[in-house]
């Protein structure tokens, strides 16, 4: 019998051991799975100047200070650029290869628009304002920019980024929106308060631009002015912050 228990107590002592360090291992594990994310969703990422600007780099085209949470740096933020102009593609990919080896994590969709809808979309290259980066790019054949570089249209890959957000962040994160889009934020931000993306985004920073963009008569314009206000309105009283917002890029 003392034999046995000689056997019996060490195996006993090792199995309890093994049992503690799995239920640790799991709960690590849990832990790690649950933990809130800082996430950065730059909508007209350009060729990733305003991703520059959110890392505060010292040589940025412009200086902003976006919120962060009090747990984490910018640099551990996980970034997601969305830029339709496909051609800021080739940036956009040197920009990811650039941080990845930094160990910052950019997530990169070139020639996306960002839209109500998934699908494809006519987008208006501006081929002109090479100075500014050809910033009059837009889903408007109006826009004044595509009209002066006699725009054709281009077919691109659509995203309905309210339902993106909505699949792709939780409300424990900690969510930075930047929307700069040549006037297709009078269709987004209503769409968004439509989608309840208040569950998700705790800042959004919108440059609005000249409404008449999207076309119509004066009545449709203003038409789109108020239902956007209105939309903002209802982000904000649900608990989004929407600071003014006006960048240089």
């Amino acid at each position: 019998m003392a034999v046995h228990r000689n056997i019996v107590f060490p195996l006993a002592f090792i199995l309890s051991v093994v049992f503690l360090l799995g239920t640790y291992h799991r709960s690590n594990l849990f832990a790690s799975r649950n933990k809130p994310r800082f996430i950065f969703v730059d909508l007209g990422a350009n060729r990733a100047d305003s991703l520059e600007v959110f890392l505060q780099h010292e040589n940025a085209k412009f200086k902003y200070d976006f919120p962060r949470p009090d747990w984490a740096t910018y640099e551990q933020a996980e970034i997601y650029l969305f830029e339709a102009n496909p051609v800021f593609n080739t940036a956009l990919v040197q920009a990811k290869e650039h941080y990845d080896a930094l160990g910052i994590k950019v997530n990169i969709f070139p020639s996306t628009v960002v839209d109500v809808r998934d699908g494809i979309r006519t987008f208006f290259l501006d081929t002109v304002n090479t100075a500014n980066d050809f910033w009059g790019s837009s889903i408007y054949a109006n826009h004044p920019d595509a009209i002066r570089s006699q725009s054709k249209g281009t077919e691109l890959t659509s995203v309905n980024i309210a339902r993106w957000l909505l699949m792709n962040t939780l409300p424990r994160d900690f969510v930075v929106v930047k929307m700069d889009v040549e006037g297709a934020e009078y269709e987004i931000i209503p769409h968004m308060a439509d989608m309840s993306v208040w569950t998700v985004i705790d800042h959004m920073y919108v440059e609005w631009h000249p409404v008449d963009q999207g076309g119509g008569t004066p009545e449709d314009a203003a038409l789109r002015k108020a239902t956007a206000k209105a939309a903002e309105e209802k982000l904000v009283a649900e608990g989004i912050k929407m600071p003014f917002y006006d960048s240089a890029a």
